[in-house]
């Protein structure tokens, strides 16, 4: 296996996020769903990664030496 998993409780405290904007997310930003072994719901930490990486970044996007 060696997968990290992580799950909601542990996912809305790493991402500092609400239940509600989780919910958002998964439904209109594409964040990966969760995933269900029995009752339990967990996240794959290589997909939020690989999510997360997708973004946009806020600042510093566009950065690059000044044209002469």
């Amino acid at each position: 296996m060696g997968q990290i998993i992580l799950n909601k409780a542990q996912l809305l405290e790493e991402l500092d996020i609400v239940e509600n904007t989780l919910r958002a997310l998964i439904e209109q930003r594409g964040f990966p769903p969760p995933r269900k072994m029995g009752a339990k719901l967990f996240w794959l930490v290589d997909e939020v990664v690989a999510w997360l990486q997708g973004c946009p970044r806020a600042w510093g996007a566009n950065v690059g030496p000044e044209p002469d």
